[in-house]
């Protein structure tokens, strides 16, 4: 086995879509997006991973630097190839050649953050359960009063019309006003079949992923809110 693939279960959709495209039928490793609410949850399970992998000899990482978790992240059985984005938001949302300039005051998500245990929906309605109603709209309002767009990402791998219904009953909910964007999976389907040029991290088998490869120059990446793909 040369290739493995370790992805994040909200590309589900996206990936699955990629890798219909290219003809790709690498083994994939699924990675519980609960795991993407905190960083060092997520940097634990993926050395986890990647240290019980045997016999391949490059392993495909479809995150970004993820809020930093995968900073230490090390290449103990294989070679290292990453998206050299901050995230899967920018994963899904940048133009191949340009540089990617993310919304402000906005959350971002798609079909797989949707359905997930920890989406904005479910969140609700745990905190119904413990506070009720009343004070579980007033906590929702108030953590995300900093945002003023709620987009749903067309990643044009699913229905997005089945979604918009929800994504409109998370905007009022919020307050938020609801866009609608196009996306889309290229970034997979070069991760996919290469080359592996400057869009990627490569890190060598024996090392470990640095700040630097994902092209920052300070000791720390900006700490981007991971609430997607």
């Amino acid at each position: 086995m040369k290739e493995m693939i370790i992805a994040c279960e909200t590309l589900k959709d996206e990936l699955l879509t990629a890798m219909e495209r290219t003809g790709s039928q690498l083994p994939i490793i699924w990675i519980d997006s609960l795991y993407h609410m905190e960083p060092g949850m997520l940097r634990k399970k993926l050395q986890e991973e990647i240290d019980s992998v045997e016999n391949a000899e490059n392993l495909l990482l479809a995150f970004g630097s993820c809020g930093n978790a995968l900073i230490g992240v090390k290449a103990t059985t294989a070679n290292l190839i990453i998206p050299k984005t901050d995230d899967c938001i920018s994963m899904v949302l940048c133009k191949q050649g340009e540089k990617f300039e993310r919304a402000k005051k906005t959350y971002f998500l798609t079909k797989g953050w949707i359905e997930s245990s920890r989406s904005l929906t479910a969140e609700y309605k745990r905190a119904v359960e413990r506070y009720g109603k009343e004070k579980a709209e007033r906590i929702f309002k108030f953590m995300l009063n900093s945002y003023k767009y709620l987009m749903l990402i067309d990643t044009q791998s699913y229905d997005v019309k089945k979604y918009k219904g929800k994504a409109e009953k998370i905007a009022e909910l919020t307050n938020m006003e609801l866009i609608i964007e196009r996306g889309s999976v290229w970034f997979l389907e070069k991760l996919l079949t290469g080359p592996y040029d400057d869009d990627f991290c490569i890190i060598p088998k024996g090392e470990e992923v640095k700040i630097h490869h994902f092209g920052y120059d300070t000791d720390f990446a900006p700490n981007k809110s991971v609430n997607l793909v």
